[in-house]
Parts: C-alpha cells; structure tokens; sequence
C-alpha cells in the first residue's frame, strides 16, 4: 500500500492510502470468511461454506464494507507511523474509491491556543458580607410562613398582611407581558416580595378592589423580561388576609426541625449558613468571570471534526439522562418544541464555547507554570483505583502510570483545581512548588 501525508489547517493531518490489488485481495477473503458465519447456505455449518457461494448471497455493497473493515487496522497503523500524528479524538476514516481501494484518514491534533496577555486576565473579588440579623430574620420569617394562619379580612390591606391578586401587564408598545399576566399572585406586603415595587400600589386596596399601576422596575431585576421596562399592570385584589406566625421557640424549632435548639442557637446556625451561601455564591460568579475572560482572550482555530466528537458526546450524556427518565429523544424533542437540527447546532456553540475554554485554561496554566504536587495525584489515583474497583471496571496498569488515561485525567483536574483556586481565592495563593 502506498500513502501520502498532507498537513492541513487546523492542526489536522490527513493521509491518502491506496491498497495494493493483493492487499485488498487478501482483505477480500478474509471478509468474505466473516461474512460466512453471518449467512446460512444449506449443506454448510455456520461459517464453513466456500467463498464463491458467500459472494452469491450476500450484497456487493455489504462485501466492500466488510473489506475496508478487516483492512483498516493496517492502514491506520501504517498512516498513524508514516505520518508521526498524535491524535486527540478518534481518527476520521473515508473510502475514496473502491477501484482501486483507496482510503483516506484524518487525524486531529492538539490546537495551538494563542492566549492573549495572561497576566492581565484577573478577577473582580467583590467583599463577602457576613449575613447581618435582618437577614436571618428574614430567613426565620420564611420558615415561619410555612405555619402561618391566615384570616381574611373586610379592610384595607395594610403591612403585614397577605394578598392575593390577579393581575394583566402591558409594555409600553401594547404588548402582553406573558410573566406578570396571571390569574393568582400572592403578595405579602412588607417583607420584600419578589415583586415588592407592586406594594406601594398594593396597600390599602380592599378585597375587589381594582387599579391600575404604572411601574418602571430596575434593570438588575429578577425576573428577565421585565428588567429596566415601563409596565402597565392591571390589579385586583381578590382576597386580603391578616396573618398571623407561630411564636419562635423550643417547642416549635423541635417540631419544625426535629432537632433540640433555642432560638438564639438556630439564628446563630442560620447566620453561618446564610455566610457561608454567600460565599459559596461569590466564589461561584468569580469563577464563572474567569471562564469568560479565558474565553475572550483565547484565539484557537478549532477543527469541525474536534466540534463534531465533542456534540457526539453531549448527545450521548443526553441520551443517558432522558433513559434514567424513561423517556426518549423523541420525546424530548416533542416536549421542548425543538426539532433535531436546533438542538445540534446548539449543542456545537456550546461544544465549541468548551473546547475553547478547555485549551485557554491549559494555556493559562502553562503561562503560570501550574506544577501538580505528585503526592497529590497519586492520593488521588488511589481512590480511582478504589472507585473502578468497586463498579468492576480496574484500570490497567499503563492507565494508572504517567502517560496513561486515569493519570493524565486526574493531572488534569488537580491543575485546573489549583490553578482556578489560586485565580479566585481572595488571599494570595501559596508559593508553586
């Protein structure tokens, strides 16, 4: 066989094989001895009948697959030496032409990702407020409501008060804001609502009563469709209600929770808990900044067949999900409104977004000189070994070696782990070893 390299962009190489008239021969009979055990010919066991009558029943086309299947391992081995390419995904095979056999593959290589000035690429570290008392007393209050009584009323509503409303809005052009057009929405007036800009228009409405109000609401607001817009929203109070909490003590912690407390003991639980969300949250949003900025700054020309191998995955993951659902992708698609094409072509932005954040991480802790501690990867594979062992899939022992699958995995995470870690934490990281 003889074959040609060509290196193309986007760190691709592909080779050209055309397979000698004795190769494809050889590779013919030993496809027709395989496709035997697939046909029965009377007078014949299973995989014994001669080759001439195989080639009688089985479909030409069906011959020629199966001989590019048994002769591709000595292509690919011989391309894979000839070539010296050290592929990233699973190599792209394609039968030019048939007469004579050739064959062509493309191997992907690792992209060369261009960060641009790594040393400006830093993070907002904005200051973690522990949780002040009207916070915990907000939360209490929410716990609270969970057995609250409520009491209509023939009054004005005031603060404190529960109401429930049904409301129409419009944009400024006429339009219906599908979000605040709902039949029943209850409003606990005074204790900051996720739409407390309606309160001031709220009190002192009684039960049938309707209004009209005119609200511009802020532009970091919860709810998306409605931020930095003027809104028109027609109002009815259908019900107002006093309501009344359960007094805060032993006896109801221990009922609610289950657990011996004093109050003092649970705000003081609910203030390291409320602390420790915010924290948890900022860390979350100074790691989500860093991503993006990685992203913005790398310059990689990414290959359609690294996009496409990334795709194939995500579908696979989804497939997984949707049968732990007992349910298909048909069914998927039908109930999302999405057809096939859509989701594809949303699922290569997102696989082409995580490709480039992948590499732009990689480049990033090059340009730091991010050293993994080997003890740390060794404890590490460790516990892999445990956890295959446990679900009867043991790693190799050139998996678990420097080089192999399993290590270079876990090198992996522990960079990103250390270099991610040393980029958001508010203190200076520890010196690299």
């Amino acid at each position: 066989m003889e074959t040609t390299v060509e290196k193309l962009k986007q760190a691709r190489i592909k080779t050209t094989t055309v397979v000698s008239a004795e190769e494809k021969k050889s590779a013919e009979d030993r496809a027709l001895k395989a496709l035997a055990h697939r046909v029965n010919i009377k007078g014949f066991r299973e995989g014994m009948a001669p080759a001439h009558l195989v080639r009688e029943q089985v479909k030409p086309e069906h011959i020629s697959e199966e001989t590019v299947r048994q002769i591709l391992p000595e292509v690919m081995k011989d391309a894979l030496k000839l070539s010296e390419a050290k592929p990233i995904i699973r190599p792209a095979a394609g039968v030019v032409s048939l007469d004579p056999l050739t064959i062509s593959i493309v191997f992907v290589e690792r992209p060369t990702a261009e960060l641009r000035k790594p040393d400006s690429i830093k993070v907002e570290k904005k200051t973690i407020a522990d949780a002040t008392p009207k916070d915990i007393e907000d939360f209490l209050r929410k716990l609270l409501m969970q057995d609250s009584i409520e009491t209509p009323v023939d009054r004005e509503a005031k603060k404190g008060d529960s109401v429930k409303l049904s409301m129409a809005a419009k944009d400024k052009s006429g339009k219906q804001i599908d979000e605040l057009t709902v039949g029943r929405y209850a409003i606990l007036l005074g204790h900051e609502d996720l739409l407390s800009e309606l309160e001031p228009h709220v009190l002192g409405m009684k039960k049938g009563d309707k209004k009209t109000a005119t609200i511009e609401f802020p532009k970091d607001h919860d709810i998306p469709a409605i931020r930095g817009k003027k809104v028109t929203i027609d109002l009815e109070a259908t019900d107002v209600a006093e309501v009344k909490l359960p007094e805060l003590n032993t006896e109801y912690i221990k009922s609610r929770l289950g657990a011996e407390r004093t109050p003092e003991a649970l705000r003081k639980e609910i203030g390291h808990m409320l602390t420790n969300q915010r924290k948890s949250q900022e860390m979350k949003r100074r790691e989500e900044e860093l991503y993006e900025k990685v992203k913005a700054a790398t310059k990689i020309d990414l290959a359609p067949e690294l996009v496409d191998a990334e795709v194939q995955e995500m579908v696979f993951d989804l497939q997984e999900r949707l049968k732990q659902q007992n349910t298909t992708v048909e069914e998927w698609l039908k109930s999302t409104n999405k057809d096939q094409k859509a989701v594809i072509d949303e699922m290569k932005e997102i696989a082409n977004s995580r490709i480039v954040l992948r590499f732009g991480m990689q480049a990033l802790a090059e340009a730091k000189k991010i050293d993994v501690d080997p003890t740390d990867i060794h404890l590490a594979m460790k516990a892999e070994i445990a956890h295959a062992k446990e679900h009867r899939h043991p790693l190799s022992d050139e998996d678990q070696k420097e080089g192999g699958s399993a290590y270079e995995r876990i090198k992996w995470e522990k960079t990103m782990q250390k270099l991610v870690e040393g980029m958001i934490q508010s203190s200076p990281p520890s010196p690299l070893r």
